[in-house]
Order: C-alpha cells, then sequence, then structure tokens
C-alpha cells in the first residue's frame, strides 16, 4: 500500500496533469460500459450477453471502431452508421460527464491514495448509472446502489478522514455503515408520511360515471376514463405497492355486483372476490359512484439512493441531499415547466446533490458555521 501511495504522490509532484488525464480517458470508457447498462439491465437484458454492443433501433453489432466514446457520437453526428437512424445525445453526454467526473476525482483526491480514486471512481460510476436510469425508466436499480454503498464503506475504511478530522478506520466504517442504515431509514419514515398526507386522493360523483380501461393511441401506455377525467397507468402505478379503488363500481363482462373494484398494476380485484388479468383483457368498463387512489408520494427506489449516499457521504451528506436535492428538484421542475401532479423522478436531484457534497461538502460546512458564527455574534 505504501508504494502505490508514494508512486501516486510522485506521478502528481512530476506532472500534476497526468493522472487526471488518464483517469478522463478511462472514464470515457466506462462511460461507454454504462450506457450498456443504462439500457439493457431495466429491461432485464444480459450485460454481457451479446458481447459486442449493439444499434439500439435494427440491432445490428457495433463494430469497435465505430464505438469509441464520444467521438463515434461526434463523428457520426448522432447518427447510426448501420442504419442511419439518430439515437439518443444521451449516450455522448454519459461518456463525457463520466469522463470529467472521473478526472476530477484524480484531481481533487490527488492526495489519496490510487485504491481510494479507484474507489470513489465505482461509486460515481455506480451512482451516474442510477441517474440515467431513474431520469428515463422512473426505477431505481437497488443492485446498482448496493456496488455504490460497498464502494463508499472500502472508501471510509482507507480514508477516514471522510467522516471527519482525526477519525480512526473503525470509526469511520461506523460512521459510514450508520449513515448508510440511517439514511436508508430516514427516507423510508419520509416516503411513509408522504404516503399518508399526501398519497390518498378521493372523489364522489353525484351519479353513477361510465368507466373504461382500454390501451392509450399510443400504444404504450395504459389509460382509465372515468366520466371526462383520463387517468395514466403509468401515473396511478409508479410503484408496484400501489392501488386504486373505483367506489360502488360494477365490472359488466363479468356481471360483477355494486362495491370496491380494486386495482393494482397488473389485476382487478371484483367485489365478490374474484381476481382478474389485466393481460388477459383487451379492455373492461362499467360503473362507478367515485374513486380513491393511495400511492407513494416517494418511491421506495430513493432509500437504496440515500443507502449508497449515507455509505460514502455520512449522516450529514444524506441530510444535504434531501434538502439540495428537494431545490434541485424544485428548480428543474420550474425550468422544465413541469406542472404539479406530473411525475417526477427524484433520484436524479439527490444524486446531483450527494456529488456536490462529494466536491464540495467540507467547504460548504465551514462556510455555514461562519456564516451562523457572524449572525450570533
Amino acid at each position: 500500500m505504501e508504494e502505490v501511495y508514494t508512486f501516486t504522490q510522485g506521478v502528481t509532484a512530476a506532472a500534476p496533469w497526468l493522472l487526471p488525464l488518464f483517469f478522463g480517458l478511462f472514464g470515457a470508457c466506462v462511460g461507454s460500459f454504462l450506457n450498456v447498462v443504462i439500457y439493457r439491465m431495466p429491461r432485464g437484458l444480459s450485460v454481457n450477453e451479446p458481447r459486442r454492443s449493439f444499434c439500439p433501433q435494427c440491432k445490428a453489432p457495433i463494430p469497435w471502431y465505430l464505438n469509441l466514446p464520444v467521438l463515434s457520437y461526434l463523428m457520426l453526428r448522432g447518427r447510426t452508421a448501420c442504419c442511419g437512424r439518430h439515437y439518443t445525445a444521451r449516450y455522448c453526454a454519459v461518456e463525457l460527464v463520466c469522463a470529467l467526473l472521473f478526472a476530477a476525482i484524480a484531481w481533487y483526491f490527488c492526495t489519496d491514495d490510487i485504491i481510494t480514486q479507484v474507489l470513489l471512481c465505482v461509486w460515481v460510476a455506480a451512482m451516474l448509472a442510477c441517474f440515467c436510469i431513474d431520469w428515463e425508466q422512473m426505477v431505481v436499480l437497488p443492485s446498482l446502489t448496493l456496488i455504490a454503498a460497498v464502494a463508499g464503506v472500502g472508501v471510509s475504511l482507507l480514508s477516514p478522514w471522510f467522516s471527519g478530522e482525526g477519525i480512526e478506520p473503525l470509526q469511520g466504517l461506523m460512521s459510514s455503515l450508520g449513515g448508510a442504515f440511517g439514511g436508508f431509514l430516514l427516507f423510508r419514515l419520509v416516503a411513509l408520511a408522504g404516503k399518508f398526507f399526501f398519497g390518498r386522493r378521493q372523489q364522489a360523483f353525484d351519479a353513477p360515471q361510465e368507466w373504461l380501461l382500454r390501451q392509450a393511441a399510443d400504444g404504450e401506455d395504459v389509460e382509465l376514463l372515468i366520466g371526462g377525467e383520463r387517468l395514466l397507468w403509468s401515473d396511478l402505478f409508479m410503484e408496484s405497492s400501489n392501488r386504486f379503488t373505483l367506489l360502488a363500481g360494477t365490472e359488466r363482462s363479468h356481471e360483477s355486483g355494486a362495491g370496491e373494484l380494486v386495482f393494482t398494476v397488473d389485476s382487478l380485484t371484483l367485489p365478490d372476490g374474484t381476481k382478474l388479468s389485466l393481460e388477459e383483457h383487451d379492455e373492461l368498463r362499467g360503473t362507478c359512484r367515485g374513486y380513491a387512489s393511495r400511492k407513494e408520494a416517494m418511491g421506495s427506489g430513493d432509500a437504496w439512493l440515500a443507502l449508497a449516499i449515507g455509505a460514502l457521504c455520512g449522516w450529514q451528506g444524506v441530510v444535504f441531499a434531501l434538502v439540495g436535492g428537494s431545490f434541485i428538484g424544485i428548480g428543474a421542475a420550474v425550468v422544465a415547466r413541469i406542472g404539479r401532479g406530473t411525475p417526477m423522478p427524484f433520484g436524479p436531484a439527490l444524486i446531483a446533490a450527494a456529488c456536490i457534497w462529494l466536491f464540495w461538502g467540507t467547504e460548504l460546512v465551514s462556510a455555514y458555521m461562519e456564516w451562523v458564527e457572524t449572525m450570533v455574534w
């Protein structure tokens, strides 16, 4: 360990730009692999098979010389070489952002041993993948957050100063584990409180209304029409635990009596207890006198992100991510003009706030304490 540390210090002293350059180039290659993870894992595809990347449009294999990080996208002007179709700029953005983050780690944490820097890169890479998957699919994969959490615990053991000055390795480990599990529990409590206060909605009608469940016109979602209101399935069931109930409802094809019709993401339970699979029906219809919805105000995936953030940044980082992420999320919603009630992933805002804490957390705490002292005195 001492030889590795001395070598890193020597390279940094001789050429401060060399290590960030190497990490940046390596980060671009890792970003290319992250694009594979981002595309395949949410779809249940293997990351290893097929080994060669393929066109997301026509599924043709992509040769290595057309899969160079950042350069290929710029040379092909955002088009695939096989079928000439445009593909998302996210591929280039992930490679570029990953390169910049890796280079920043090598530059900012140059006094640490190289193993700590590598573990920080693992944490950043896993969180970047979570950022994009949650942004595109509104889902967090616990397997990726666990990789980040393990990397964060490793950093706390090798560089306990992450948890505070004068901290021993064992104390750093305890702080990391406490931040991880404390962050997970905190976010689960916030989610439960949000579900209790804001996750319930109920509507009653003066007269029975017709309802219809069918495939949406775009073919990518399911819609529930109640009177003149249109509800999308993706909005009602952002979490698998969500429930939607039609009050005093009937279902015509099965001649059910009036009562509660309880929808889950993939089934309908009739008043007599009969359970229907929605995949086996093209459409369902009936009448109701109202409806009640119960859904998560914050997804359970955010708690897994808090686990990864707490493992590296401690409980202070978790609190900062929650508060800072809220401001970032509100700002993004205002800029993007996202209206109230429109689903929006919170994970990207959390990860952005956690990265701010990673690089500038100590400075932010010092500035805050100085401001408090100034206000008091």
